[in-house]
Formats: C-alpha cells, sequence, structure tokens
C-alpha cells in the first residue's frame, strides 16, 4: 500500500513539474536515465522532451543505450522526433535489418500507418533496432509511432508454434470480475474475454465503456493479494501496459473469500503467454 502511495505522488508530483514554466534543460541519456529510476511517469517525461525550449542532445546510438535500458518506446519516439538533424548523417545507409527496406517500400506506397503497424505486429521474429536501423528510418522519414511499433515488437511475442497460438478462434471467457477505477470514481463490474493476443472489456453497466488490448504489449503482470494465514490471499490482478496505461482487475467474490475468477485469469496467462514478465513492479 505504502509503494503505491508513493508511485502515485510521484506521478502527481512529475505531472505537475512538467506543467509549471521551467529554464531551459538539454535533456541527455542520463537525465533521461535518471528521470525513470526516480519514478517519473512516462507522460511527464515526454512533456519535457516536447517543451521546445529544452534540447536534445542525443544520437541513434544514445536511443539504443534507452531502449536497452528498458526506457520505454513511447519516451524513445518522442525523443528521436527531438535528435537534430545535423545527428544523423547525410550518406545514405543500409539497415541492418533487411526487412525495414520493404516496411520503408510499404510506406512510400501510400499505405496508412495502421495497416504498417499491422504488419509490425504480425511479424514472426521480434525487431532489435540497431543504431544503423534508426537512422534508415529517421533518412526515410518514418513516423515515430511505427518506430515505437517496431521497438514493442521483441523477442517473446507469440509466434505460430506459441502456446498463444494455439488459442486461435477460441474464446476463454473470466466473469466474475470487477474493473478497479480511478480515486473517486465507481468500480465497474463486467468480465474480461481472452481470444488470440487481446483481452477484451465488457462492462456490464454500460457497453460504451468496453475496451480491448494487446496481451503482447503488457510489460508487466502481478498479484495484489492480502497477507493470511496459511498463504496470501490474491484478490486482484493488475496489468502495466508498455504505453503506460494500467488496468486492475478485482474478483467479485473477494468478500465472501473466493478468488477463482483471478487465479483464472493468472493461470490462463500463464499458459498461452509464458513470456510475460509476471511479478511487481519494484521486481
Amino acid at each position: 500500500m505504502r509503494s503505491t502511495i508513493l508511485g502515485s505522488i510521484l506521478s502527481i508530483a512529475w505531472l505537475t513539474l512538467a506543467a509549471i514554466p521551467a529554464s531551459a534543460e538539454v535533456l541527455t541519456v542520463n537525465s533521461i536515465l535518471v528521470a525513470q529510476k526516480a519514478g517519473a511517469p512516462s507522460d511527464g517525461i515526454i512533456t519535457m522532451v516536447n517543451d521546445p525550449a529544452n534540447t536534445v542532445e542525443m544520437t541513434a546510438a544514445d536511443l539504443v543505450t534507452l531502449r536497452d535500458a528498458s526506457v520505454r518506446e513511447n519516451v524513445i519516439a518522442a525523443l528521436w522526433a527531438r535528435v537534430p538533424p545535423s545527428e544523423v548523417t547525410p550518406t545514405p545507409i543500409v539497415p541492418d535489418d533487411a526487412r525495414l527496406v520493404d516496411l520503408v517500400r510499404l510506406i512510400n506506397s501510400g499505405i496508412s500507418e495502421s495497416i504498417v503497424a499491422e504488419q509490425v505486429r504480425q511479424a514472426a521474429q521480434p525487431y532489435h533496432l540497431s543504431v544503423n536501423d534508426l537512422i534508415y528510418l529517421k533518412q526515410n522519414r518514418v513516423m515515430e509511432t511505427t518506430i515505437a511499433a517496431l521497438m514493442a515488437k521483441r523477442a517473446g511475442d507469440p509466434t505460430p508454434d506459441s502456446p498463444a497460438a494455439s488459442l486461435g478462434a477460441e474464446a476463454i471467457s473470466f466473469d466474475d470480475l470487477i474493473l478497479k477505477a480511478p480515486f473517486m470514481s465507481k468500480n465497474r463490474p463486467g468480465r474480461l474475454v481472452m481470444q488470440g493476443d487481446s483481452l477484451a472489456w465488457t462492462d456490464a453497466t454500460d457497453h460504451k465503456r468496453n475496451f480491448d488490448f494487446k496481451v503482447t504489449g503488457l510489460e508487466k503482470v502481478w498479484f495484489t493479494c492480502q497477507a493470511r494465514t496459511p498463504e496470501d490471499f490474491c484478490y486482484q490482478i493488475n496489468f502495466q501496459i508498455v504505453k503506460g496505461a494500467r488496468y486492475q482487475f478485482q474478483d467479485r467474490g473477494r468478500e465472501s473469500g473466493s478468488n477463482a475468477a483471478v487465479l483464472k485469469l493468472m493461470d490462463a496467462l500463464r499458459t498461452y503467454f509464458p513470456q510475460i514478465a509476471y511479478g511487481s513492479p519494484s521486481d
């Protein structure tokens, strides 16, 4: 509980600071890593990056360093958009990943960004963007959102031979769940449906609030538990999305001592998506 409250305070503090006019800053690899280590939310870091008063002093190699340090893809994409043109070599280069040549060809043919992003998601092999790859994409004016999608497609995403692929068109329903709402809002009952690599929330009270997200886009999955004898009682499952959103689902049977719904959901995730990082954000 203390860590949750502290995290909320840090998030509010960073967002508040981002909204206050300040003197110009020079953003470097070190300053971004320090901000991340201090618990700054990605939205707050992106606000600083997008502030025209600030200067980004980075190269393609620096962005690879940040990626390897687990800085979120949307932050890296925002930084890449601010990299001065002088940092990108004017000499045309060949990317290390030959698939990027075909990707650029698709983009230049006029195909929409959403279709290109879907092509990236369906790729059997992950992308490990090198410095040359980033420079190649920059030279060819590939949008930052597409670069972020490429960075998000990493080792561990499901392939045709993975357990997740065996789900196919089959849908697995998880009833008796409650979506935990933000502070001062009302929690909402409903159910989650797992189909393929997606989880879809069906709201029991307002279908306009239905939503879905990709399981492959999860950064972390963990339980919230209550200490008791002989073992902890885990009543809530938490999802941290790579792009920053967080969803929390409680078991409707919590008050009566049941947690069958969240246990069933966690078991299914571990079975079909073993590559996901399981454990609290502090692990």
